[in-house]
């Protein structure tokens, strides 16, 4: 019996799709359950570790195997990646000014006060995102952005804050690339110049940064923090489709929040690995859109930002991968590969 339940709850880790990529944060006053430190070091973290390593050592051989950091490398991909900074920009900028206009920093969990400083950052974003809309001066917005995550850590808690680190990977891409660019490997001609592979280290920042801030939410929401996960239950009783659709009674809400909490935490491992990033992207669709019709608007908006990234890492791959030379010139999927157009 015990064999089983361990098997069932290895599946569920890679099946819990709702809860794990629900942000419990911005739907549960985070203040009423604070961060369980005693759980740093105990069963759970390790549980989130052996599963991560496990996974880390399947793709590491199915790469081997398949012989490429980059499959599917389909020619579909190349074209499906013209437009792709610009998407991202756009998606960037639509989820800046949902925030602005709450006013909250990037996500509900990070509020804004009504005072001067608080009203500032709000017009801020909606600056950046109104640059990113139109490319104006883009590469000041993505500056800006960037500087926006570290001033974040004088008013919010750390774990808050790198739940939104990705908006820095967004921001590098736009700065080192431009609203402009046709796709991922034209670099502005001043970071050409002094180094082609920059094209290729944006994308690869863009994708580590969004690791880690995939980790950060299954640490803090989930594993660390199984109270506020269960309360999200609580309200959403459906989300645990092992108890509501499968009538699986001993599979608790604490159970399957760690579940879902493990499985976070692998995929935002795996994005940091550089392996295989697009199966990784690709096992990403299904979790992070399936919660989307169950939960208020504000899942959807302040989860496109987070589609443009995953779009972005699937049409040009890891950037920089595991084993390749730092002097790779350009993601794969670019037109500049095979002879396409440089930037302007």
């Amino acid at each position: 019996m015990m064999a089983r339940r361990g098997l069932l709850f290895v599946a569920v880790v890679s099946l819990a799709p709702t809860v794990a990529q629900a942000h419990v944060k911005w739907f549960e006053d985070p203040s009423h359950y604070p961060l369980r430190t005693d759980l740093i070091l105990s069963w759970r973290t390790a549980a989130a570790i052996g599963v991560s390593l496990a996974a880390l050592a399947l793709l590491y051989l199915l790469q081997r195997a398949l012989g490429s950091p980059h499959w599917p490398d389909l020619q579909f991909l190349e074209k499906m990646a013209i437009g792709a900074p610009t998407l991202l920009a756009v998606q960037a900028a639509i989820g800046l000014i949902y925030a602005a206009v709450q006013p909250v920093l990037f996500a509900p969990n990070l509020p804004l006060s009504s005072n001067a400083a608080g009203l500032t950052l709000a017009a801020v974003q909606i600056l950046i995102g109104f640059s990113f809309i139109t490319g104006i001066g883009d590469w000041l917005a993505a500056l800006v952005l960037m500087l926006l995550g570290p001033l974040a850590f004088l008013f919010f808690p750390p774990m808050d804050v790198l739940e939104q680190f990705f908006w820095a990977g967004i921001g590098v891409v736009v700065l080192v690339l431009g609203r402009y660019a046709v796709e991922g490997g034209q670099a502005r001609p001043w970071f050409r110049k002094r180094n082609p592979a920059w094209s290729s280290r944006a994308v690869a920042i863009l994708r580590i940064i969004a690791g880690l801030s995939i980790i950060a939410p299954g640490l803090s929401e989930k594993i660390w923090n199984p109270d506020i996960g269960a309360a999200f239950l609580a309200d959403h009783p459906g989300f645990n489709f092992m108890q509501a659709f499968l009538g699986v009674s001993w599979f608790t809400d604490e159970l399957f929040v760690l579940a879902a909490g493990i499985m976070e935490a692998v995929i935002g491992v795996l994005l940091v690995s550089g392996l295989l990033t697009r199966v990784v992207i690709l096992g990403m669709f299904v979790p992070f859109n399936v919660g989307v019709p169950f939960l208020p608007p504000q899942e959807l908006l302040g989860h496109i930002p987070i589609f443009g990234i995953m779009y972005f890492l699937l049409v040009h791959s890891s950037g920089i991968a595991p084993g390749e030379s730092i002097d790779r010139q350009t993601p794969p999927g670019s037109s500049a590969n095979r002879g396409g157009p440089e930037a302007a």
